[in-house]
């Protein structure tokens, strides 16, 4: 969860729409390239890992969301 001093220095990244859909993205790819791994993955322990930035991935693709929660709340606490 993200304080609103954090979201307010977020929100030019988020409402920046050439850049936030460059970084989406690039986040897609990568966490395609992770379920590939997911899928070969021969370990426990490499099957956990693939999990872990694949869940860290999907958390970056909601940051824009994240960010407007957080301001919404702020405002609703003035």
């Amino acid at each position: 969860m993200l304080d609103k001093e954090l979201a307010k220095r977020l929100l030019p990244l988020v409402n920046n729409r050439i850049t936030w859909e460059a970084l989406k993205e690039h986040l897609n790819n990568r966490k395609s390239l992770e379920l590939q791994a997911l899928v070969v993955a021969t370990s426990e322990q490499e099957m956990y890992r693939c999990q872990g930035k694949i869940n860290s991935l999907v958390q970056l693709e909601q940051l824009k969301e994240q960010v407007q929660e957080a301001l919404d709340r702020g405002e609703e606490n003035a």
